[in-house]
């Protein structure tokens, strides 16, 4: 019993310093979006945000996979992979990353020239960075990936506000982000490690096999995640889609729980493969974990958008509401990693399939429902297509267990969840209806608050009294 509980309480302390190392960087990133839709033109602010997204989506293509690969690969037997393999694999990254950047700089839109080659600058020392990263979590440093991320955020933090008080510049403030970003690679490079023994690698064409699908699902899995965005980008004007864009924003908190989620989830399957009520047990407990958080904040989000744009927007991106109010219900599922077995059982193909399903649904729904909905629709293309790639995932996930989805999932207790959560803020609503906006925002801030806080006591509570499967 000491084993266990011993077991849980390390789950619990990586979880926590994982958690709140990558949640910094996202939370001000946030914070910074706010103050920068407040304070730019709609111009300067949509471009500002295509920097985000062009560097997003550019990152994961020309890494291809690698660092959910460290996730779920043993280091030694990935080591010797590449020792083995060092020519091949560096010349074909040397390809992809050519590629990728040239693309981008002939396609990337509203950058000028030295713009573009100074994004290019960002774009590779950040894919560094993630590779790094990843490699310091693999070995367990995650406390000391929050410090980093901890200073990192707070000069990220900093260099924003300053060039938004000042002269408002795109090239310095990119020129800062990347001397910023050098100093946080070279803080990580800096900790000290254990060295990793290189053991003979073993069924490499499988491994190869592996890779290529993994690469392929991250690849689609960030088209589908922009591909919205991406449409409007080359059909709406600049001002529009910074309006587009704010309303189909995803607060940062829920994507990040599903990649903290995902890479711990990752690093235990991969440990413990041939234990199957192991993975089914923590991949319910995902669900009962994160839901507790994921599901009072969809609500608050949803019956108090209104009020909540009203603050944080000033008003002025009032036109996003529309889109806000369709694109928020994916929120409901962000309460854990989908393709995260299949991943560990490495199913790329499946993962690839998944995304496949994902991007192809939502374009036709786009070039269905434009014309008749116009931004709307497109919002209304990607919650409908996520939804479809979700099943798809969970019925391959259950397959692969040799159980229902029904016992994948904990489906009474997320029910009764959404049901409480559904009439708590239906009420709450409904009482405040005619009180001012900030009562309002106060009282449903306050009871968001509360119910998350017990939510999540109660969850840790169980988790650390029963057993859920696991083995010391």
């Amino acid at each position: 019993m000491n084993a266990r509980a011993d077991y849980r309480t390390l789950l619990i302390q990586k979880t926590f310093w994982l958690f709140i190392g990558r949640a910094m960087p996202f939370i001000v990133l946030f914070l910074i979006t706010i103050l920068y839709s407040r304070g730019l033109t709609y111009t300067d602010y949509g471009i500002f945000q295509s920097v985000w997204m062009y560097a997003n989506i550019i990152n994961v293509i020309i890494s291809f996979g690698f660092s959910s690969l460290i996730f779920s690969t043993n280091l030694s037997f990935l080591f010797s992979f590449i020792k083995n393999n060092r020519k091949l694999i560096t010349g074909f990254y040397i390809v992809l990353w050519t590629t990728g950047l040239t693309i981008f700089f002939f396609v990337a839109k509203n950058f000028t020239t030295p713009q573009k080659f100074l994004l290019i600058a960002f774009i590779v020392v950040q894919n560094v960075i993630t590779v790094a990263e990843a490699l310091l979590i693999k070995r367990h440093r995650e406390k000391l990936s929050f410090i980093i991320n901890f200073f990192y955020s707070l000069f990220f933090f900093g260099w924003h506000l300053y060039i938004l008080v000042s002269a408002y510049s795109l090239v310095n403030l990119i020129t800062g982000i990347i001397i910023i970003s050098i100093l946080k690679l070279i803080a990580i490079l800096l900790v000290p490690l254990k060295s990793v023994n290189f053991e003979e690698a073993g069924g490499e064409k499988h491994f190869i096999s592996h890779w290529s699908y993994l690469g392929m699902s991250e690849v689609l899995g960030v088209i589908s995640k922009w591909i919205d965005k991406v449409f409007l980008l080359y059909l709406l004007t600049v001002s529009d889609f910074a309006i587009f864009f704010n309303g189909a924003f995803e607060i940062p908190l829920f994507g990040l729980l599903i990649s903290v989620a995902g890479s711990l989830m990752l690093i235990e399957f991969s440990a413990n493969i041939t234990l199957h009520n192991k993975i089914q047990a923590l991949f319910r407990e995902s669900f009962k974990m994160l839901s507790t958080i994921v599901f009072p904040l969809f609500f608050f989000l949803f019956f108090f958008r209104e009020e909540i744009f009203s603050i944080i927007f000033k008003e002025k991106y009032n036109a996003s509401l529309p889109i806000f109010a369709i694109s928020i219900f994916i929120l409901p599922l962000r309460i854990n990693n989908y393709s995260v077995i299949l991943q560990s059982f490495s199913q790329g193909k499946k993962i690839m399939t998944g995304s496949l399903i994902d991007i192809v649904l939502a374009l036709v729904l786009m070039i269905i429902l434009y014309p008749f909905m116009g931004t709307k629709g497109i919002a209304l293309a990607v919650v409908i297509s996520t939804y479809c790639q979700v099943f798809y995932y969970l019925y391959h996930s259950a397959a692969i267990l040799k159980i229902p989805i029904s016992k994948l999932l904990p489906v009474q207790n997320l029910f009764i969840k959404f049901g409480i959560m559904f009439i708590l803020y239906l009420v709450i609503f409904l009482l405040l209806q005619n009180s001012s906006m900030h009562l309002k925002l106060l009282v449903a801030a306050l009871l968001t608050t509360l119910v998350t806080g017990i939510g999540m006591w109660g969850y840790f509570k169980t988790f650390l009294k029963n057993n859920h499967g696991y083995t010391s």
